[in-house]
This record gives structure tokens, C-alpha cells and sequence, in this order.
């Protein structure tokens, strides 16, 4: 009997380690599954590859001048907007291959566009708030920008990671503000460690008002580098930020 316990507490545990390292739940659509994402969330993952800065008033300059190019698969809402929160906010790491390889996918699809106008190409992240670069290699757009290194890189770019930006200690989280208190708490709060070797792609995780991008495109501008544009798992559709979740 007591052997029998034994045994019983040794696979309740073994299940709750396993849970831990393969929860039971999509993280999207939260039905149960064996595996992070289920074959539709992944779908709305990886959907088309498309320009969509349009809908972040801060990239869209207002006497019609060209905007920062930002390339994006996803929308953020739904099923994605509760994927990359579990993924940055709920420790659902599992997760990490999924997103990268659609970031990835979408730098793939930017450099065909870019090939033109310059073969090589440094991929800058954007800063995360330094909470997170202890948490997760640097941060989650660290982590997203190696992907679209490697994946530039297997494409015939002269690709390199460069992880130059800094985040000033003033910077505080955007989640819950309004549009311009998120412009308001980006301005001027990215610094450049050094120059990078290469005109810039950035690579974010969300694009909202597009503050934070914009910041970075000054920073870089401010030394001299060129910033061709940028790279992004999901975007708020126009007019439907939600403040009150959306990732910094």
C-alpha cells in the first residue's frame, strides 16, 4: 500500500512537471490540446505578410511624408493578443518556437522587399524594460530579433544581431495609458550604445501607437544609421487599442 502511494505521488508529479514544460491548453484559444498552440491559432499567427503600420498614428506622418515600413503576419487581438501575453506576462515559454519562427517568416518576407535597397542589414531589437531583459536573454525582442538575424541570414543577407539601444531608467510601463500618454512616455527614453554596421531593421513584439518605434528610428537617426523599417509579431488593428493589456 504504502509502495502504492509511492508511486502515485511520484507520476503527480511527474504530470505537474510536464504541464510546466507542455501546459495541457492552447494559449490562444485555451481548448485543451497537447501542445502550445492549436492548428487555428497558429494559423491567425501566421497570416499573410503585410505592411501594417497604417494604424499607428505615430508612424503615419501627418504632412504625408513616407512612414516607417513595419511588416507583420498577425493582428493583435483574439486568439494572438492572448498567445504573446501568456508568452511575455504568464511564463509560457513553450511558446517561444512559435512566435519566433513567425517572426522569422516575416523577416524572410521584408528582405525581399529590402534586398534592394541595402544587402546588408543590422537586426536592432527594441528595448525591453530591464525586468524583462533579466528574465528572458536580453528580452522578448532580443529574442524575436535572433530569429530574424538567422532568418536574413540564411536568406543571403550580410545579417547581423545588434543589440545596440539602451531604455532610460525614466522609461515606465505603457500598459494601461492612453495613445498620448504612451507618445508622451517614449520620447527621448532610447539611447544607442553604439553605432551599428549596417543600415537598421527593427524588430518589436507589438506595434500599438508606434511611440516606441519611432523613438528608436530618432535614437538611430540622432548617430547617423538609417532605419529601413521594421519587423513585428502582431499589430493593433486601427482604432481598437486596448490600453489596459498591451504588451510594453
Amino acid at each position: 500500500m504504502r509502495e502504492a502511494r509511492g508511486a502515485k505521488r511520484v507520476v503527480k508529479a511527474l504530470r505537474a512537471a510536464a504541464d510546466l514544460v507542455w501546459p495541457a491548453d492552447c494559449a490562444g484559444c485555451e481548448r485543451e490540446l497537447a501542445g502550445p498552440l492549436c492548428g487555428e491559432c497558429r494559423l491567425a499567427l501566421l497570416g499573410p505578410v503585410t505592411r501594417r503600420e497604417s494604424g499607428a498614428p505615430r508612424l503615419v506622418p501627418a504632412d504625408g511624408g513616407p512612414a516607417l515600413p513595419v511588416w507583420s503576419s498577425a493582428w493583435y487581438q483574439g486568439e494572438v493578443r492572448r498567445a504573446i501575453v501568456a508568452w511575455k506576462r504568464q511564463g509560457r515559454g513553450e511558446l517561444e518556437w512559435e512566435l519566433r519562427r513567425a517572426v522569422a517568416r516575416t523577416a524572410e518576407a521584408a528582405g525581399r522587399v529590402l534586398a534592394p535597397i541595402s544587402p546588408a542589414i543590422a537586426v536592432v531589437p527594441v528595448p525591453s524594460r530591464w525586468l524583462r531583459r533579466l528574465s528572458r536573454r536580453g528580452g522578448t525582442s532580443a529574442v524575436l530579433a535572433r530569429a530574424a538575424a538567422e532568418a536574413l541570414a540564411g536568406s543571403g543577407f550580410e545579417a547581423v544581431l545588434a543589440d545596440v539601444l539602451t531604455r532610460s531608467s525614466l522609461s515606465r510601463e505603457q500598459a494601461g495609458k492612453s495613445r498620448q500618454q504612451r507618445v508622451a512616455g517614449r520620447e527621448g527614453t532610447t539611447g544607442v550604445r553604439r553605432p551599428p554596421p549596417a543600415p537598421c531593421l527593427l524588430v518589436d513584439d507589438v506595434l500599438t501607437t508606434g511611440a516606441t518605434l519611432l523613438d528608436a528610428e530618432r535614437a538611430l537617426s540622432r548617430v547617423g544609421v538609417q532605419t529601413l523599417g521594421a519587423v513585428v509579431l502582431a499589430v493593433s488593428p486601427a482604432g481598437s487599442l486596448d490600453t489596459r493589456s498591451a504588451p510594453n
